[in-house]
């Protein structure tokens, strides 16, 4: 299965579209204007809210982004070091061990579940953040879209720390 992610070209909120291989939408990912852990929500088309997604309040020496199903009990806990030369992420799930492996620019990702390659992530260069997610077809693919999600959340908060540091 493969699904492409794109931020909407005007949105302060940080809101996306996810859509399959054929263009047509799937799911959309909404944001708030004003949050201080960067929440949005996995949404199907008519807006019922699948997975909430959240930045961890306080980050020192780890960076954490949280997973919450539609009854707001946490299914995940993304976690990544502070400071990297790669850009991996260690998810805590049901599922199993699962890691998030980037490349030294994290613009591609191999997701593994104990041990086993089961899906890839492809951020695209371009004027908004757009990412390809390719997965085996026994997975559930809005779970895995609240993991990109998470991962650009932390990519975002990293950039806008370094940012206000300059």
């Amino acid at each position: 299965m493969e699904l492409n992610i794109r931020n909407k070209w005007i949105s302060f909120a940080g809101s996306s579209v996810v859509k399959d291989v054929n263009e047509k939408d799937v799911l959309k990912v909404q944001g708030k204007f004003f949050s201080w852990r960067r929440r949005k929500y996995v949404t199907d088309l008519d807006g019922k809210v699948i997975y909430q997604v959240r930045n961890r309040f306080w980050n020192f020496f780890v960076h954490e982004c949280y997973v919450f199903d539609a009854d707001e009990n946490k299914v995940a806990t993304l976690t990544t070091k502070f400071w990297s030369l790669h850009d991996h992420y260690r998810i805590d799930c049901k599922l199993g061990e699962l890691i998030i492996r980037g490349n030294i620019l994290g613009y591609n990702y191999h997701i593994t579940l104990n041990g086993k390659e089961i899906g890839h992530v492809a951020r695209r260069i371009s004027m908004r953040d757009s990412f390809t997610l390719t997965l085996d077809d026994d997975q559930d693919p809005y779970f895995f879209v609240a993991l990109v999600i998470g991962i650009d959340n932390i990519v975002d908060m990293r950039r806008n720390k370094q940012s206000s540091n300059n």
